[in-house]
């Protein structure tokens, strides 16, 4: 790449600081060869100044060695090599007579500007230094988020598997068999998830206007939540990574289905109890639309009975809202840390794949508690697209 273009710095080695160099040399050469001879040539002092030439060149050769994107770079080039055109005039001007708009522009302007270029370059090299080791940060603690799955959560299921698949090959049964495959689909959604922490985790890049309806609507396909069990109360454009949105509100949703199925548990099953003590068939084709319909309507499209969850736009983003039994105070600010789950079949790792994606487009997510005691979670600092307008239509179900 040349001395000012191109993404990236890795080949220009020594280039920079000799073009500094270049240009230091030829204003120096011009400034002698144009102007007059001073008639009182200080030598002490043209000594004395020319020792402040070799400190920009020394800079323009340390910041070759910066290997970073041109907003760090292009500052940096561009205030060493104004210093050095400074520092050789200031020198020169004690041997030659220059007009004042000469001298007010090779030395008071370059010093000026190349102040202010390496104030840029310097803060924007910090703010990278900083994203950077953020980045670095992020990084170290997903690969001992892995380390712990592989070492603990996917052993545990292995162990299990292998002792199992034991006991059935010395005679003891079958049934093992039931236990071994348990293991084995635990050990694929350990799997799949820590594959997706692993992709979440990275910074978002390219964004796009992306539906709020239509993405809660495909990672319903996803989960076993179930069409009837969603609703969509606006529909709004987000700019964001459509996978990793996807991936939200699939975890969201799964999270959903775990907790408020596992808490409608025992309701139903009392239902079920005095349903089979009844005789009475007609009570049955008259029952009003109410939960029990609704978990009918569920099952007929394949999702998990009694588990709604709401999905809508806020003014600076949106909310995912469910109506289980919702999440403790005192837990809404670990439920996202990774390998926390109150349910002993969970990952523990979909709701810190949550935390990712958001934290990734530099979004905030918190949990809260919703209007009918489930858990809701919000989105805030979300860009919306230019275009964007909020349907005011009602609820799509």
């Amino acid at each position: 790449m040349g001395f000012l273009g191109g993404e990236s710095t890795e080949d220009t080695d020594l280039r920079p600081g000799l073009a500094v160099v270049g240009i230091a040399v030829g204003v120096a050469v011009v400034q002698v060869a144009v102007f007059p001879h001073s008639t009182e040539v200080r030598w002490l002092r043209f000594a004395v100044e020319l020792l402040l030439v070799p400190i920009p060149l020394a800079g323009a050769f340390v910041v070759g060695t910066v290997r970073d994107v041109q907003a760090v770079w292009r500052p940096l080039y561009a205030g060493t090599a104004l210093f050095a055109v400074y520092a050789v005039t200031d020198a020169v001007d004690e041997l030659v007579t220059q007009p004042e708009a000469v001298t007010l522009v090779f030395e008071d302007g370059t010093l000026l500007v190349g102040s202010v270029a390496l104030v840029v370059g310097a803060l924007r090299w910090s703010t990278h230094r900083d994203a950077r080791e953020t980045d670095l940060r992020r990084r170290n603690e997903r690969l001992d988020q892995f380390a712990s799955v592989v070492t603990h959560d996917l052993r545990n299921p292995l162990n299990v598997a292998q002792m199992r698949l034991e006991l059935a090959r010395e005679g003891h049964g079958t049934d093992h068999l039931s236990t071994v495959a348990e293991a084995h689909d635990r050990m694929e959604a350990l799997i799949q998830d820590v594959l997706q922490l692993a992709r979440v985790g990275e910074s978002v890049g390219d964004v796009e206007p992306v539906s709020l309806a239509t993405v809660a609507a495909d990672a319903v396909t996803n989960t076993s939540l179930g069409a009837s069990g969603l609703t969509v109360e606006a529909d709004a454009r987000l700019l964001a990574d459509r996978g990793r949105l996807t991936a939200v509100f699939e975890n969201l949703f799964r999270n959903s289905v775990e907790h408020g199925s596992t808490n409608r548990r025992d309701s139903s099953d009392e239902t079920a109890e005095r349903g089979a003590r009844s005789d009475q068939s007609s009570a049955a084709e008259t029952t009003p639309a109410g939960a029990g319909g609704r978990r009918a309507v569920a099952d007929a499209d394949g999702g998990t009975p009694g588990v709604n969850v709401r999905v809508g736009p806020l003014e600076d983003g949106f909310f995912v809202e469910d109506d289980g039994p919702g999440i403790p105070p005192e837990e809404q600010d670990r439920i996202f840390e990774s390998g926390y789950s109150t349910d002993t079949k969970g990952t523990g790792l979909g709701l810190a794949i949550v935390a990712g994606v958001a934290d990734a487009h530099g979004w905030e997510v918190t949990a809260t508690t919703g209007e009918n005691g489930g858990a809701r979670f919000e989105f805030r600092g979300v860009s919306f697209a230019a275009e964007s307008e909020v349907s005011t239509s009602g609820p799509r179900r």
